[in-house]
């Protein structure tokens, strides 16, 4: 899988990220785009957002709305993992593992991954056994 001229950033955190997210006051942000046109709702899991505006949305969700003005970028992130040499598509498993995902039978079977669906094939590994690295597009609502 060649990821071209794209921005890497190699993963250090706790979960798989996929999806839009930003920076806001240099913290990154997952986002969703706002019922109001030029605004975007800043999605946090830490309460102590509350103290920058944020308001509780439920269980450990936390919201703000805010301008794209305030916003320096938004990019989209997949993540993928590299595991024995190859990359797969990754997300978050069960247990503390990390589920790898394949289209392809070849790699499928050379890993011993399990048909998962019509044309996918996953594999549950541990955190220790892959290099996470999450690869970063810009982003627009336009």
């Amino acid at each position: 899988m060649n990821l071209g001229d794209r921005k890497i950033k190699y993963w250090s955190g706790e979960m798989i990220r996929k999806g839009e997210y930003t920076i806001y006051n240099g913290k990154e942000y997952r986002f969703i785009e706002s019922k109001s046109k030029g605004f975007i709702e800043l999605i946090s899991n830490n309460k102590e957002d509350m103290n920058y505006g944020f308001t509780h949305y439920k269980d450990n969700i936390y919201t703000k709305v805010i301008s794209l003005n305030e916003v320096e970028k938004l990019f989209l992130i997949h993540s993928f993992a590299k595991y024995k040499g190859e990359l797969f598509g990754a997300s978050n498993g069960e247990n503390g593992k990390i589920l790898l995902s394949t289209p392809h039978l070849i790699l499928a079977e050379k890993y011993q991954f399990e048909r998962t669906d019509k044309y996918l094939y996953s594999k549950s590994v541990n955190l220790d056994e892959v290099e996470i690295i999450e690869e970063r597009k810009p982003f627009s609502l336009d």
